[in-house]
C-alpha cells in the first residue's frame, strides 16, 4: 500500500475520517482486515486521538466495526449486506448512468473512455489500482450526471463495499476484468448514442457481476443468511 502523506494539524479528525473513507471506497484494504490506532497515527503522522475519533465515527456509519475494546477491523460483509448493497448500487447507479447518457457532453465520454482504459490496464496486474480506478470510472459517471443526493448515498455504499470489491478484482480471472468486452464498454457505448435506456441496463449489469462473487464466496443456497 502506498504510504499516505503526513496530513495539516488543521482538523485533524476531520481530514483523517475523509482519507480512511476514501481508503474504505478504494479498496484499500480486505474484509476482516484489522486496523490498529497506533498504525494509523504512524502512518498519517499524527497523535492517537485524531485517528480514535476518526475511526469510531466510521463505526457509528458502520463503515468500521469494534470487535474489543482496541480491536478495530474492516466488516466482513454477510451475503444478505452485500446483496442488499448491490441491489441500491443497481438502481441508483443505472439512474444516474441514465441521465449521464442524457446530458454528458464528447468531452465528459473522453474522460470516462480515458479512465476506463487505466482501469483495463491496471485490472491486469494491480487489483489495488484496478478497485481504485473502477471507482473513479463509476464515480465520475455520477458526478457528470448532476444527482448530488444520489451520489451521497451511493458514496456510502462504496464504503461499506469498496473492501469486498477490492477481493472481486483480485479473484475474477484478470483476462475477464481487462477483455475488451468488459461491462464498462457496453455503457459507455450507449452513452456514445446518448441512449440512456441501454447506459443504464449496462450499467446494472456491471454492478450486478458483483453478485457472482457473492455466489462464489458463500455459496447460492447461504445468499440469503
Amino acid at each position: 500500500m502506498t504510504q499516505p502523506e503526513p496530513i495539516s494539524r488543521a482538523n485533524l479528525s476531520e481530514q483523517l475520517y475523509q482519507r480512511l473513507r476514501q481508503g474504505l471506497m478504494d479498496g484499500q484494504y480486505h474484509p476482516g482486515q484489522r486496523l490498529t490506532i497506533s498504525e494509523l497515527a504512524k502512518q498519517h503522522g499524527t497523535s492517537s486521538t485524531p485517528v480514535r475519533e476518526a475511526m469510531f465515527r466510521l463505526v457509528s456509519e458502520r463503515a468500521l466495526e469494534i470487535k474489543a475494546a482496541t480491536s478495530v477491523f474492516v466488516p466482513k460483509l454477510t451475503p444478505r449486506d452485500l446483496r442488499e448493497i448491490i441491489s441500491i448500487r443497481i438502481d441508483l447507479e443505472g439512474m444516474a448512468a441514465y441521465r449521464c447518457a442524457e446530458i454528458c457532453t464528447p468531452a465528459d465520454i473522453a474522460e470516462l473512455e480515458d479512465i476506463n482504459r487505466h482501469f483495463i490496464q491496471a485490472a491486469a496486474e494491480d487489483p489495488e489500482a484496478a478497485s481504485r480506478i473502477n471507482r473513479n470510472f463509476h464515480f465520475k459517471i455520477l458526478q457528470l450526471a448532476e444527482m448530488p443526493f444520489v451520489e451521497s448515498i451511493c458514496e456510502t455504499m462504496w464504503t461499506l463495499m469498496g473492501p469486498f470489491l477490492r477481493t472481486f478484482h483480485e479473484e475474477v480471472p484478470a483476462r475477464q476484468l481487462s477483455a475488451d468486452n468488459h461491462r464498462h464498454f457496453p455503457a459507455l457505448e450507449a452513452m456514445r448514442r446518448s441512449d440512456a435506456d441501454a447506459a443504464r441496463a449496462a450499467m446494472q449489469d456491471d454492478i450486478r457481476w458483483g453478485i457472482t462473487l457473492v455466489d462464489r464466496q458463500y455459496g447460492t443456497e447461504q445468499t440469503e443468511s
